[in-house]
C-alpha cells in the first residue's frame, strides 16, 4: 500500500510539470529552450544520415510552442528549417536534389506544424482554465470580504445594542437607587424651608435626621459606584498560592455576620483532600458578593448548598454555590456578569445595589485564571446554582 501511494504521488508530480514549467521566468524558460536544443541537434547530426528522419527536432518544438504558444511555433520551425539546411550540406555534402528526401522533408515539416498547433491550443486552453480560475479564486476572495465585512458589521451592530442595553440597564439602576434618597431629602428640606418656625425643636430635628440619613445613603451610593468602577477598570494584582479550599471555606463562613449566617442553612460539601492554588483575598471577595446577593434576594430560613468537585488531578476545581430562591430568567442570563446589570424585578424591588458585584467577581475569577458562570431554570424555587473554576495545586 506504501509503495502504491508513493508511486500515485510521483504520478500526479509528473503530471504537474507542463504547468509548473508555465510558472517559470523568461530567463529559465530560455535555458530549458537552449536544453531541448542540445538534445535535438546531436540527435539529428548522428541519425539523420542513417534514417534521413530529423524527428529528434521535435523536441525543441515542442518546448518552443508550449513555452511560447505561436511565437514558439513560429521561432521553432524557422529554427528547424535552417538547422536542417546546415546539417544536410555539411554532413552529406550534397545538394537537395533528391526528390524522396524532398518529400520525407516536407511531410516533416507538415508534421511538426501540426503538432505545433497541438500543443499551441492546449496551451492556449491551459491559459484560459487558468485565467477562469484567477477570476474564480478572485470572485470567491471578493465574496469572502463581503462576508467577513458584513459579518463585522453584525458584531459592531450587536455590540452597540449590548452598549445600549448596558446603558439602558445602568441609566435605570441609577435612577431607581437615587430616586427614594432624593425624594426624602427633597421632601424634607422643603417643609424645612416652608414650615420651619411653625414645626416643634423635636419636628425638626427628625426631619434633619431624614434628610441627613437620605444625604449619607446618596454619598455612599456614588461612592460604592466609584470605588467598585475603579477596581474593576484595572487588573486585578493576583498573589496565588496553594492553600486546602475545605478549611478556607470554614473560615470565611465564620466571619459572616450572624443575623445573615443564622437566616440560612449552608450545607458544606467540600472533601478536605481537594488543594486550590488561588488569591485567598480575591476568592474571599468572590464568595462574599456571591453569598451577598443570596442574603439580598433569596427568602430566608432556606438551604445554600456550597458544592466542590475535582475529576482529575490535571483538571481544574469546580465550586458551586447552590440556592433556593427565585432564579434568573433565561434571558436576562447571558447579561448578568456585565457592568451595572441588575435583573428587572431588582430594579422595581426596594433592595438596593449597584449591578456591579458580579462583574467584579467575573474579573476576579479570570484573573485567577478561572471562569465563572451561572446555571438557572428560572422557575420560582428551583434557585440559582453559581459557578465557577479555579486552578488545582499540585505539590512538588
Amino acid at each position: 500500500m506504501k509503495y502504491a501511494h508513493r508511486v500515485r504521488v510521483f504520478s500526479e508530480q509528473i503530471h504537474l510539470i507542463p504547468l509548473f514549467l508555465l510558472r517559470l521566468s523568461l530567463g529559465t524558460r530560455l535555458f530549458i529552450v537552449l536544453l531541448s536544443y542540445g538534445i535535438g541537434i546531436p540527435g539529428l547530426w548522428f541519425f539523420f544520415p542513417q534514417l534521413h528522419n530529423g524527428a529528434s527536432m521535435l523536441v525543441p518544438i515542442i518546448c518552443l510552442c508550449w513555452l511560447f504558444s505561436y511565437r514558439g511555433l513560429l521561432l521553432s520551425l524557422l529554427t528547424t528549417v535552417g538547422t536542417m539546411v546546415l546539417v544536410y550540406y555539411y554532413l552529406l555534402k550534397e545538394p537537395a536534389t533528391d526528390q524522396a528526401l524532398a518529400e520525407r522533408a516536407v511531410v516533416g515539416l507538415g508534421v511538426a506544424l501540426l503538432l505545433g498547433l497541438a500543443i499551441c491550443w492546449l496551451r492556449k486552453a491551459v491559459d484560459l482554465v487558468s485565467v477562469a480560475r484567477q477570476q474564480a479564486l478572485a470572485a470567491e476572495h471578493k465574496h469572502l470580504l463581503a462576508v467577513e465585512r458584513a459579518q463585522q458589521v453584525t458584531i459592531a451592530y450587536e455590540q452597540q445594542c449590548k452598549i445600549n442595553e448596558l446603558k439602558d440597564q445602568f441609566l435605570l439602576n441609577v435612577s431607581h437607587e437615587l430616586r427614594t434618597p432624593l425624594t426624602v431629602l427633597g421632601g424634607s428640606l422643603e417643609l424645612l424651608k416652608e414650615y420651619y418656625e411653625k414645626l416643634e425643636p423635636v419636628q425638626r430635628a427628625k426631619m434633619l435626621n431624614r434628610a441627613l440619613a437620605s444625604q449619607e445613603t446618596l454619598v455612599d451610593f456614588v461612592n460604592r459606584v466609584l470605588d467598585t468602577t475603579a477596581v474593576v477598570s484595572d487588573i486585578p494584582f493576583v498573589e496565588p498560592e496553594g492553600f486546602c479550599l475545605h478549611q478556607w471555606l470554614r473560615e470565611v463562613l465564620t466571619q459572616l455576620a450572624p443575623q445573615e449566617k443564622d437566616a440560612y442553612t449552608i450545607c458544606l460539601q467540600v472533601p478536605e483532600q481537594i488543594m486550590v492554588w488561588a488569591d485567598p483575598q480575591l476568592l474571599r471577595q468572590v464568595i462574599q458578593n456571591l453569598l451577598s446577593n443570596i442574603f439580598k434576594y433569596v427568602p430566608r430560613q432556606t438551604t445554600i448548598h456550597i458544592v466542590a468537585s475535582h475529576a482529575a488531578p490535571s483538571a481544574p476545581v469546580c465550586l458551586a454555590v447552590q440556592d433556593a430562591g427565585p432564579g434568573i430568567p433565561t434571558e436576562e442570563l447571558p447579561l448578568l456578569f456585565e457592568k451595572f446589570v441588575r435583573l428587572k424585578r431588582d430594579v422595581a424591588g426596594t433592595t438596593r445595589g449597584t449591578g456591579l458585584g458580579l462583574y467584579l467577581c467575573k474579573r476576579l475569577v479570570e484573573a485567577m485564571h478561572g471562569r465563572i458562570w451561572v446555571e438557572s431554570s428560572g422557575r420560582p424555587g428551583e434557585g440559582s446554582r453559581f459557578c465557577l473554576t479555579l486552578p488545582p495545586f499540585v505539590a512538588c
